[in-house]
C-alpha cells in the first residue's frame, strides 16, 4: 500500500498565505493604487514630501530613544545601562532636534543617503570587477556607477539638493513599490481565476 509523503509544515503555511492572498486581492491592489498616487504626490510635490519624510524619521527617533530609555531604567543594575542610557539620551536629542528644525533634519538625512549611495556604488563595483567572467557582471557594474554617480551629485548639489532628494527617492521607492502590489494583485487574481476554471473539470474527472 502507497502512502503519501506528509506535507512539510512550512509548504502548507505557504500554501494558506498564497490562498488567502488570492481571496484578498483586491485589497492588495488598492494599497498598490494608494502607494502609486502618494508616490506621484510626492515626486509633484517633493519638498513638502522631504519634510514629511524627516518629521516621520524624527518622530521614529523619539519613540526609539524613548524605549531604550525605558528599557535603561529597568535594567538598572546591569553595567551597560549608563551606557544605553546615553544612546537613548542622544536618540531623543537627536529627534527632538529633527522635529524642531525639520529642514536641518532634511539636509542631514541627505547626506547620509549621499554618503551610503556611493558606499553602496564603490561596493557594487567591486563585486562586478571580481566576478567579472560570470555572465551578468556588467549590470553590477553599472548599478554601481549609477548608484555613486547620484550620490557625488547630491553631495554636489548640496544644500539645495537636499530640499527635494529625500522626496523624490520617497516617491520613487511608493511609486515602484505600488506597481508591484499591483502586479502582485493582478497575478493572485489570474492564478485564482484559473483554480476556478480548473475546478468543474476536477470534479468531473473524478466523478467519470
Amino acid at each position: 500500500m502507497l502512502t503519501r509523503d506528509p506535507i512539510p509544515p512550512d509548504a502548507v503555511s505557504a500554501i494558506d498565505v498564497t490562498s488567502t492572498l488570492q481571496r484578498r486581492w483586491g485589497w492588495l491592489l488598492v494599497l498598490g493604487i494608494v502607494q502609486i498616487l502618494c508616490g506621484l504626490l510626492a515626486f509633484a510635490i517633493p519638498v513638502a514630501a522631504s519634510l514629511a519624510a524627516a518629521l516621520v524619521f524624527g518622530a521614529v527617533l523619539l519613540v526609539s530613544g524613548g524605549f531604550q530609555a525605558a528599557h535603561a531604567f529597568r535594567t538598572r543594575p546591569w553595567k551597560g545601562a549608563v551606557l544605553q542610557g546615553l544612546g537613548a539620551l542622544l536618540y531623543i536629542v537627536a529627534g527632538a532636534v529633527v522635529l524642531l528644525f525639520p529642514i536641518t533634519g532634511i539636509l542631514t538625512l541627505t547626506l547620509v543617503v549621499a554618503v551610503l549611495l556611493i558606499a553602496d556604488g564603490v561596493v557594487r563595483c567591486a563585486l562586478a570587477i571580481r566576478v567579472r567572467p560570470l555572465d551578468g557582471w556588467g549590470w553590477y557594474m553599472a548599478a554601481g556607477i549609477a548608484s555613486t554617480f547620484v550620490g557625488i551629485m547630491l553631495l554636489v548639489g548640496w544644500p539645495l539638493t537636499g530640499l527635494w532628494a529625500i522626496g523624490i527617492l520617497l516617491g520613487a521607492n511608493l511609486l515602484i513599490s505600488g506597481v508591484a502590489q499591483c502586479a502582485l494583485a493582478v497575478a493572485f487574481r489570474a492564478s485564482r481565476a484559473r483554480e476556478a476554471g480548473d475546478e468543474p473539470f476536477t470534479h468531473a474527472h473524478r466523478h467519470a
